[in-house]
Order: structure tokens, then C-alpha cells, then sequence
């Protein structure tokens, strides 16, 4: 079993936080555990600073984070990631299934181009975009 553990980033991931489009280095933490052909993924959690150009929409943090197990389907790990926006005026928080394919060196990629992450009560309305999300593990 080879098991990776520890400091994650995600460099230059192109965020659209509702009509505004931005790039943001997220860094965290997560755990990928490989047997044979399995792989498990666990703790993941990854934390992006907002810009604050003075707006009131400006500024605050964005946290993807894992909110159940993960699950294994052929090449890909099935995770629910949860993610919450805080700025000055509150919080939101959202909800999404990403797929990932883990590379050998431990680094996870979404298997889809845009993760759409919608509010629970209200699936129909997605409130983030993630675009090429790569996890480099350390």
C-alpha cells in the first residue's frame, strides 16, 4: 500500500464565484492511499484567499473541503466536496460530487473540466465553478 499524505496546493485554478470570473491558489491538506488498483481518498481540504478589490462582494475565503467517503468507479474516485464562500456580507454553503483520477505521484486531477457546486436546497442553482482542478500532493 503506498499512502500520500499532507500538504496539498492547487495553483491557477480558474474560479467563477457568481458572474465573477477569477484565478486562485488554493493550499490545504489531503490523504490518497493506494492498494493495487484501488485508490481511497481522505481529509481533503483546501483553502483559497478572494480578492478584495473594495466591493462588497470583495474579498473572504473559499474552502473546499471533503464531506464523505470517497468511492471508487473503474479509473475514478467519486468524492462530495462541499465548499464555502465567506465574505463580509456572510457565508454560502455549497455542495458538489467531484470525480477524480489519481496520478502516480499522488496528485489528483478532475476528471471534469467544470465543477458546478449548487446550493442543497436549491440544486438548480449553481452559485461556483471550479475549472481544471489539479491537486498536487507534498
Amino acid at each position: 500500500m503506498a499512502d500520500i499524505a499532507g500538504k496539498a496546493r492547487a495553483e491557477q485554478t480558474e474560479v467563477t464565484l457568481r458572474s465573477k470570473t477569477m484565478v486562485l491558489d488554493f493550499e490545504g491538506e489531503c490523504r490518497v492511499e493506494r492498494t493495487g488498483d484501488s485508490v481511497r481518498l481522505s481529509g481533503l481540504r483546501l483553502v483559497a484567499e478572494l480578492p478584495d478589490p473594495g466591493g462588497r462582494e470583495d474579498g473572504g475565503t473559499v474552502v473546499l473541503e471533503q464531506t464523505g467517503d470517497s468511492r471508487q468507479t473503474g479509473e475514478e474516485v467519486a468524492v462530495p466536496i462541499g465548499a464555502t464562500v465567506a465574505q463580509p456580507d456572510g457565508e454560502v454553503k455549497l455542495i458538489a460530487d467531484v470525480r477524480w483520477t489519481a496520478e502516480s505521484a499522488g496528485d489528483l486531477v478532475a476528471a471534469d473540466d467544470e465543477i458546478g457546486f449548487v446550493l442543497a436546497e436549491a440544486p438548480e442553482s449553481t452559485v461556483l465553478f471550479v475549472r481544471n482542478l489539479r491537486v498536487k500532493s507534498s
